[in-house]
């Protein structure tokens, strides 16, 4: 059934507070080799096979009024990738979670963007062999910033459906497993950008909609919220529109979402860390809906500012 016109349009809340004019990068903090310094002094080695090779996981999350954001999903993400790519930070869940709590406290911001990452690290010279490194644990925290400024999204973004870059297939670099393999997502977004578009949707071989660079991607349809359920990172910001569009008696689903069928859509968004979701309004120069960020975007996106005030899923950063 179609539930759209059960949902009532809304102003859309973006909190204007969180731009590049307000943020304080005098604060941004490091952890590298052991130490916390200064985010301008933060260095990895040029021998380090993260930089040369790509071969590297991090993850991204963010605090919320001096919290962690679904600190366990993060965490648990980082565990699986570490995994998968046969990576070792030599620390524990513990000591991971302490790190960014010191991170937090040494920064004194209550609203942040903290990246951690373990690389393969550099092997003894003149050997190539990645057994032979020793991985590496880096970690550093900025001012969180919204994605784009204010007023773009409550424009929304332009995007273009990629149709000569597609998506590196999962049997290659496994999308579930969070990597720095973006030369797809580079080559696609310079042509998009070259042809006026604000951002890229890359499709998968098989040319079904995958992702885009650093976000994932639903599309309401018939009233819900569908996903690309393949070739995809499994997004935390996903997953959380997901479980409000659940508590709001709004369907979601994960499946197969073909380029047609995206521009049929009566809305459309992306989901970040960065910014939770950012309006999608214009489709290969075909605009979504009426061309404003649709009803359901809205009422998601507010819901997220309302339930993390409440407390929603936030974590306490960990005493000293």
């Amino acid at each position: 059934m179609d539930t759209t016109s059960t949902v009532l349009r809304e102003p859309l809340y973006v909190p204007d507070y969180l731009g590049p004019d307000n943020a304080d990068y005098s604060r941004a903090v490091a952890y590298v080799d052991g130490e916390f310094v200064p985010y301008l002094e933060a260095k990895i080695s040029v021998r380090d096979f993260g930089l040369t090779r790509a071969d590297l996981t991090y993850d991204v999350l963010h605090t919320w009024k001096g919290a962690f954001f679904r600190l366990d999903d993060h965490l648990d993400r980082f565990a699986r990738s570490l995994s998968g790519m046969r990576l070792d930070p030599g620390l524990s869940r513990a000591q991971i979670r302490g790190i960014l709590s010191e991170l937090v406290r040494r920064s004194g911001l209550a609203d942040t963007l903290l990246y951690f990452a373990c690389t393969r690290g550099s092997p003894p010279i003149g050997v190539r062999d990645e057994a032979k490194c020793v991985n590496k644990f880096f970690a550093h925290l900025q001012p969180l910033v919204l994605r784009g400024t204010p007023s773009q999204m409550r424009r929304g973004m332009s995007v273009a459906v990629s149709k000569t870059v597609h998506r590196i297939p999962t049997d290659s670099v496994d999308s579930t497993f969070k990597n720095v393999h973006w030369g797809d997502f580079t080559r696609a977004a310079f042509i998009a950008r070259d042809e006026g578009y604000d951002s890229v949707f890359l499709t998968d071989h098989a040319g079904h909609i995958a992702e885009g660079p650093g976000f994932n991607i639903v599309a309401v349809v018939d009233g819900g919220l569908l996903a690309p359920d393949a070739n995809v990172l499994e997004g935390i910001s996903c997953k959380a529109m997901m479980e409000l569009a659940h508590m709001q008696g709004i369907p979601g689903r994960y499946g197969k979402l073909s380029p047609s069928a995206l521009r049929k859509a009566q809305e459309v968004f992306i989901t970040s860390t960065s910014c939770g979701l950012f309006p999608v309004t214009r489709i290969d120069d075909q605009p979504v809906g009426d061309g404003t960020p649709g009803p359901i975007t809205t009422r998601l996106l507010n819901s997220y500012y309302r339930k993390k005030d409440e407390g929603w899923m936030l974590t306490p950063v960990d005493p000293a």
